[in-house]
């Protein structure tokens, strides 16, 4: 296997990680996971560490893996996230700047990049949103990424009250706090009519809450849904099909993404 492959499946695998692991279980994990040997796991995970993709950190008594404060991390073509102290580039892409925090939605999970794959493709297509909806936000990389593609104003919904304050700090990070509003997902009612509703939620709750999602997305507007497993997706799509049309789909990892428009 290439070196660099092996390089870009190590911080992949440190980015989705819900747990921090030691030098020691990561590079068995490569081991075991991507079938490399011990010599070159260690020689990549060395390789991460003086590229600034990943680094050491003191947990618990312990030396663990983590993602790197220092680098640009992709999230989809065009689209970056950093670490606040680092300046936007200048080259066209999008520089998202996301604080480190401890929940959900930092944007490596799959399901997060293929709604944002979604949206940009959808915006490379010239669909532009004056309000948009992101429900589950997370730390806010959608929301964010709606701002950045154009989008006027965003309503967020969340469940996490740590997640809600580091959305609120992401936004004021990217000087969005005026045009982001996060709100608590339990009472969570609007009468605004939205052109783009993302919701990266589980299968069941996005079954339950069809109705109510479908009342928010204005007629010809956008619904980017994602938090599908696969063999799941036909399911969500035949729930949907009343009032949507199927535009795109994407999957990764085991993960499925839609883009449904509503039909008149």
């Amino acid at each position: 296997m290439a070196t660099s492959r092996v390089d870009a499946l190590m911080v992949d695998h440190v980015h989705q990680r819900t747990q921090s692991l030691t030098p020691t279980d990561l590079l068995s994990v490569m081991m075991a996971s991507q079938g490399v040997n011990r010599r070159s796991a260690k020689a990549s995970l060395t390789r991460c560490v003086e590229n600034n993709l990943l680094t050491y950190r003191q947990q618990l008594g312990r030396t663990v893996v983590v993602p790197s404060l220092n680098c640009y991390y992709p999230l989809v073509s065009g689209v970056v996230l950093a670490p606040p102290h680092l300046p936007g580039l200048r080259d066209g892409t999008h520089c998202i700047s996301m604080k480190e925090g401890i929940s959900f939605g930092n944007g490596t999970h799959p399901t997060t990049r293929l709604c944002a794959g979604l949206m940009v493709a959808a915006s490379q297509n010239g669909i532009r949103w004056q309000q948009a909806l992101d429900l589950g936000t997370g730390t806010g990389v959608l929301s964010l990424l709606a701002l950045k593609l154009g989008c006027d104003h965003v309503d967020a919904t969340e469940i996490d009250p740590i997640a809600m304050h580091d959305a609120r700090e992401n936004a004021l990070f990217n000087d969005f706090s005026h045009r982001l509003t996060v709100y608590h997902a339990d009472g969570f009612c609007s009468v605004t009519l939205y052109q783009m509703v993302t919701a990266n939620l589980r299968y069941p709750t996005l079954v339950s809450l069809k109705g109510t999602i479908t009342s928010w997305v204005d007629t010809g507007g956008d619904l980017i849904l994602s938090g599908i497993k696969e063999g799941e997706e036909e399911r969500v799509k035949a729930v949907y099909s009343s009032s949507f049309v199927l535009k795109d789909e994407k999957s990764s990892k085991g993960w499925v993404g839609l883009h449904l428009k509503k039909s008149n």
